[in-house]
């Protein structure tokens, strides 16, 4: 059976790839088709002309409606053809998903692998067939039905690793990788969808790889692929035992370097609670470049307010810790939350100053369908939408009024499309990653510029948002009216600064960079023989992840699965590798060729030579810009092929869908729960939509990544609060 598996992939798409490999080693054919906005929508409904079973990765709540849209095109090209949906969303939503979506047939609850399998064996989906299989929701005679849950996969390791097909990713041209060395999460946090998740079906609900295992993985993606950069996306990295953690950590140091897996970096996340000064010196000396800290408040109330079970003496000394061993390290401050007042958001602005030399970023407390926060704000009376999109409201009575002031003044600095801060975040990952892998007096003097110009955005941000809770506290009329005012000519001029300044150093980065393994400017073989001077260590291994060079000068191989290494591409219909690797693009600092199709399918070839700017965005790789729908203004971000960042995705805002007019500048959404687009705004019971995004209280983006520099794709196991893709979901 051919399966098509589609879903987000600016990240590999570890649950995804699972679900790939899992097929395969039963003999299906599955193609993994990337849908990472709607620009990719009619190239996804050409993929899917010969596939049997379609699987939908529906994780992200936020982008529903462009995936519900795009299950409509595909029942409308094949009726009798059944679409089945996974992941964090569609498992909590599923009966209102099936009611009120007939173009959904069913939807696999929790991890897939083996549920995927069982369906794709069967010669028809009737119902009387899929009372069979556990794990699953359905339609019977109309009705909604469930089957039993299927218990969680307790052995990891009988997994086949996920499907690899498609170059590396780069990030400052280093070879990346995507890992999970664990499924499930200890927390049980009130407004996060994993938690959730994990509930709902029985079984341990946190699993672990065996370290010789992961070893194992790594390794093949050392030598076959020259990865030398390993973003874990565990939810829980370490647990709470430093005992448990020192064990298995020198457990998998000893295997990578029984392996030959030498000079290579790490990055994970982790609860302030599991920072441990000789855990984290372990993993330094290891390869940890950087963490992302599970910080969400600055007090106590917003813990509690969040279900949050830790407290703020231990987020500090977390901090501190990695500060003092130069662990990079960022964190998000839910600064509105249901029971936010005045006081708490300044007590967070004053947790920020503390470790203002790290990169953060703000947001609101979102309700996810199914998690504890919801159910909370819906028994009290707080909550307005429905299950595609809820928002709530605040118990404090100030707070609407500095949510209103925040997101006019605040939207390019914290909320909007590739707003300021996430810029930041994102780039002191490159930066950092970049100072570490190469050399050079150019080198320091790019990380030693970035250092002081991040310290001046994140100081200016701090008292930016402090100057406007005050206001909102203590003045009225008029006065409010010309201190409003003199905010937002403050933030409008500090912010074309920081944005031209950001921008230099994202060029600089890149040119150098690619430029110095080979994939920029000069042919490969000729950058090589040239010995220049400085070659980056990790040179031949970029290479080798862009398929310009075989391992040992053969054919990369295949791992265990099957699956084909790096020099083994040609053939795939992907990306075209010429001019010392010119196609490769920068997408929002990630320097990558964009992955083709998995199973050779009709992917876009991209050729060298053709760039042009819009408003100062830049396109590369054949992608043209344009300031209408390919390539949105970031506002001389380097975009490419209508890419931006979305709240950390890198991605062009899907077109309107339903064929709706733009009307006011903000894209209105046709398709589920049809927004009307009016003087530059939309709402909608207090929910806005723009462009497919659904813009819960004004916010138009997803949570930020748990890694600076990479997206929120749905990434094995999960990926940040509300709507990380759990491994080997649909």
């Amino acid at each position: 059976m051919h399966v098509l598996l589609v879903g987000p992939d600016l990240e590999e798409n570890l649950s995804l790839r699972y679900l790939s490999a899992a097929l395969a080693a039963e003999g299906h054919r599955a193609t993994i088709a990337r849908f990472d906005t709607m620009d990719e929508f009619h190239q996804v409904v050409a993929q899917a002309h010969d596939a049997d079973l379609i699987g939908l990765s529906l994780c992200y709540q936020i982008r529903a409606p462009e995936f519900l849209c795009l299950a409509r095109a595909l029942k409308e090209q094949s009726p009798g053809r059944a679409i089945v949906a996974g992941g964090h969303f569609a498992s909590c939503a599923a009966n209102e998903l099936l009611e009120h979506h007939d173009e959904l047939d069913l939807i696999v609850v929790h991890e897939a692998e083996k549920t995927l399998v069982e369906l794709a064996a069967l010669p028809e989906l009737t119902s009387e067939v899929l009372a069979a299989i556990p794990g699953i929701v359905y339609r019977v005679g109309g009705e909604i039905a469930a089957t039993p849950p299927r218990r969680m996969l307790a052995d990891l390791d009988s997994l086949a690793w996920p499907d690899r097909t498609g170059p590396a990713r780069l990030l400052a041209g280093v070879p990346t990788a995507y890992m999970m060395g664990s499924r499930g999460c200890l927390g049980a946090c009130d407004y996060c969808c994993i938690s959730t998740l994990h509930r709902m079906v029985p079984g341990k609900k946190f699993r672990q790889r065996a370290p010789e295992k992961i070893a194992d993985e790594m390794a093949w993606l050392f030598h076959q692929r020259g990865v030398r950069q390993f973003i874990f996306h565990d939810d829980n990295f370490l647990v709470t035992s430093v005992a448990h953690n020192l064990e298995r950590i020198n457990a998998l140091d000893q295997a990578l370097s029984s392996r030959g897996v030498r000079d290579v970096t790490l990055a994970l996340k982790c609860r302030p609670a599991d920072v441990n000064r000789e855990v984290f010196a372990r993993l330094k000396k290891m390869g940890l470049l950087r963490v992302f800290l599970g910080i969400e408040s600055g007090t106590e109330a917003g813990l509690a307010s969040l279900g949050r079970r830790q407290n703020v003496d231990e987020q500090h000394r977390a901090l501190d810790l990695c500060h003092e061993l130069g662990i990079s390290t960022q964190y998000t401050i839910i600064i509105f939350h249901p029971e936010a007042t005045p006081e708490t958001m300044l007590s967070d602005l004053d947790f920020v100053r503390r470790h203002i030399t790290q990169p953060f970023s703000f947001c609101r407390a979102e309700i996810y369908t199914g998690t504890p926060l919801e159910q909370r704000m819906v028994v009290a009376g707080r909550t307005v939408g429905n299950y595609l999109a809820r928002t709530y409201e605040y118990t404090h009575p100030d707070i609407a009024r500095i949510w209103d002031a925040g997101q006019t003044l605040l939207r390019q600095r914290c909320w909007a499309q590739n707003h300021i801060l996430g810029q930041v975040v994102r780039l002191d990952h490159l930066v950092t990653i970049f100072g570490h892998f190469y050399d050079g007096p150019e080198t320091e003097a790019l990380v030693a510029a970035f250092m002081a110009l991040k310290l001046e955005i994140n100081r200016d941000s701090v008292e930016l948002i402090g100057n406007m809770i005050h206001a909102c506290q203590e003045l009225q009329g008029a006065a409010f009216d010309a201190r409003f005012a003199e905010l937002l000519y403050h933030e409008q001029i500090t912010r074309e600064v920081f944005q031209r300044r950001l921008c230099e150093i994202n060029e600089t980065l890149h040119d150098r960079a690619l430029g110095l393994v080979g994939l920029h400017g000069n042919s490969t073989q000729s950058a090589l023989a040239k010995g220049r001077s400085r070659v980056p260590r990790h040179a031949a291994a970029a290479l080798l992840a862009a398929g310009l060079l075989a391992c040992g000068g053969e054919s990369a191989g295949t791992d265990p699965n099957g699956n084909a290494g790096a020099s083994n591409l040609g053939g795939q219909g992907g990306a075209t590798h010429t001019s010392g690797g010119s196609t490769y693009l920068n997408v929002g600092g990630m320097f990558e060729a964009p992955p083709p199709p998995m199973g050779g399918t009709g992917a876009t070839t991209a050729t060298g030579g053709a760039s042009a700017t819009t408003g100062g965005v830049r396109a590369t790789g054949g992608a043209s810009a344009t300031s209408g729908g390919g390539t949105a203004n970031t506002g001389g971000v380097r975009a490419t092929g209508g890419y931006v960042n979305v709240g950390g995705m890198f991605e062009a805002p899907p077109p309107p869908m339903g064929g709706t007019a733009n009307t006011g500048g903000v894209r209105a959404t046709g398709g589920a729960g049809a927004v009307t687009a009016t003087g530059g705004a939309t709402s909608t019971g207090g929910v806005r939509a723009t462009g497919g995004y659904v813009n819960v209280g004004g916010m138009f983006e997803a949570p930020p990544p748990p890694m600076g520099g990479t997206s929120v794709t749905p990434t094995g196991g999960s990926s940040g609060k509300g709507g990380g893709g759990s491994a080997g979901s649909a």
